[in-house]
């Protein structure tokens, strides 16, 4: 069975964009031809790829099989030219990072070196949850991956893994500071917290302590912002739980101090640089990679296995 590949890009612009009308206005054609395209294919393959719903076109599980050979395809292009580049010596090109934002200080300084010897090519850098790393390096939207706490996957490559665990994280004067050894997590619902919401690593797994401990916390601010905790923290209106790489900085400086934790979950938290299991990274990406396995404190610094 053949079928015709640009008649696929039709369709992937489709269910990217969630419609005929969006692919046709963003290929500059007419939804006719779009709908023709797609149509013509079905019949080359002999199967549907579309399902309609009252949200819109829905692909199939033929069609999210061929979605998921066009996006293999263009990354092995871009992995190829990307490639051929730099046999000429013209290092251009560009690497994106997904990751949650309590990485982000120690990432800035890890990609300086690389952006001072590759100065031609850019970096992404994309600040999301931790379902959302997972899905957009799983969609080679990005092309490495920063995540804490996250399920095995066979379709993710963990190149480096470190264990980090959680701490009460506060101010000098806060109550918490006075503590003389690990706090329960009972004593910690009692202090005003400034936590993540559920789309983050460090939520879920607090929520699956609360449940090991049968305790529930109960925020005071939850925010998708790794800043805006510790800024509550600094100031001493509230307590933060986080992994030490996230504070480094504030610690060493002695603006805000950790707090152990007595609680096995918490302990246990890691956090892994991914790729897309069996995506062809270009030479940059396999560069960087490189360079953010060796440098990243929370890699270097933790209980960290290849």
């Amino acid at each position: 069975m053949e079928f015709n590949d640009q008649r696929v890009r039709y369709f992937f612009e489709a269910a990217r964009l969630g419609g005929v009308r969006a692919a046709a206005d963003h290929m500059d054609i007419a939804a006719s031809a779009v709908s023709r395209q797609i149509r013509q294919l079905e019949m080359e393959l002999g199967a549907t790829l579309f399902e309609r719903h009252r949200r819109g076109f829905q692909p199939t599980e033929a069609g999210r099989l061929l979605l998921d050979y066009h996006s293999k395809q263009l990354s092995e292009q871009e992995a190829v030219m990307t490639a051929l580049r730099e046999l000429k010596g013209i290092h251009r090109g560009h690497v994106s990072v997904v990751t949650g934002g309590g990485v982000i200080s120690d990432l800035i300084d890890a990609i300086h070196p690389f952006s001072q010897r590759y100065p031609q090519i850019t970096v992404g850098i994309d600040i999301r949850g931790t379902n959302d790393i997972v899905r957009t390096v799983l969609e080679d939207r990005a092309h490495i991956g920063i995540v804490f706490y996250t399920a095995p996957n066979p379709l993710l490559r963990v190149h480096r893994s470190s264990v980090q665990p959680l701490y009460a994280v506060a101010a000098p004067d806060h109550p918490l500071a006075r503590a003389k050894r690990p706090i329960g997590l009972e004593e910690l619902a009692r202090h005003k917290l400034a936590l993540p919401d559920v789309s983050f690593g460090v939520r879920q797994i607090l929520r699956d302590a609360e449940r090991a401990e049968q305790c529930q916390l109960e925020p005071a601010i939850v925010t998708n912002s790794y800043r805006v905790m510790i800024e509550y923290a600094l100031t001493g209106q509230a307590a933060t739980v986080q992994p030490l790489f996230a504070v480094r900085r504030e610690l060493e400086n002695g603006q805000l101090l950790a707090i152990p934790i007595e609680q096995r979950n918490l302990q246990q938290a890691e956090v892994h640089l991914i790729t897309h299991q069996g995506r062809r990274q270009s030479p940059a990406a396999a560069r960087l990679l490189e360079m953010l396995s060796s440098s990243l404190p929370a890699f270097r610094d933790g209980s960290a296995t290849p």
